[in-house]
């Protein structure tokens, strides 16, 4: 008889995404766009131009405004109870994970002006674990760090 395989369960803490600020950039460009070809248009008198014109702005809201949204709302960070998952690209794959035993630290970095601030997860071997343009990043931060502290002294014990 054999003895059965103990499983072990993984649950979600929680799904962190980029901070909104992060598409300021493609709504602007997507604006400024539209702008454009709304000058442009009423101006040119022949079929073809008006063709070109909106093959063009349709080029560079593809460019500027789509690929940079579908981007944004593929990428996300998971922190499960074993590991800390990210998922990024175009299709949000899984780009890059690491167990809570690898991190000996976390650290934030924020901009003076930014909205948002990236979380450094220090691993005990390898890169860092950087977590890009995350809103409340210092409380965020200071959640993985108790969190931690916690897992610390549950293996100590």
């Amino acid at each position: 008889m054999s003895t059965p395989q103990k499983s072990f369960s993984e649950t979600e803490l929680s799904t962190i995404r980029q901070h909104g600020s992060a598409l300021i950039f493609p709504v602007l460009s997507l604006g400024l766009v539209a702008a454009l070809f709304f000058f442009v248009d009423p101006r040119v008198t022949l079929p073809w131009q008006h063709q070109t014109a909106l093959a063009v702005c349709l080029v560079l809201v593809l460019i500027f405004w789509l690929l940079p949204s579908v981007r944004y709302f593929s990428n996300r960070y998971v922190l499960t109870s074993n590991r800390i998952v990210v998922y990024g690209g175009l299709v949000g794959r899984e780009s890059d994970q690491a167990s809570w035993n690898e991190i000996n630290g976390v650290s934030v970095s924020k901009s003076f002006l930014s909205l948002a601030g990236n979380i450094h997860l220090h691993r005990e071997f390898g890169a860092d674990l950087v977590l890009t343009k995350v809103g409340s990043a210092k409380k965020i931060g200071k959640a993985i760090e108790a969190h931690l502290a916690t897992r610390n002294k549950t293996k100590a014990n």
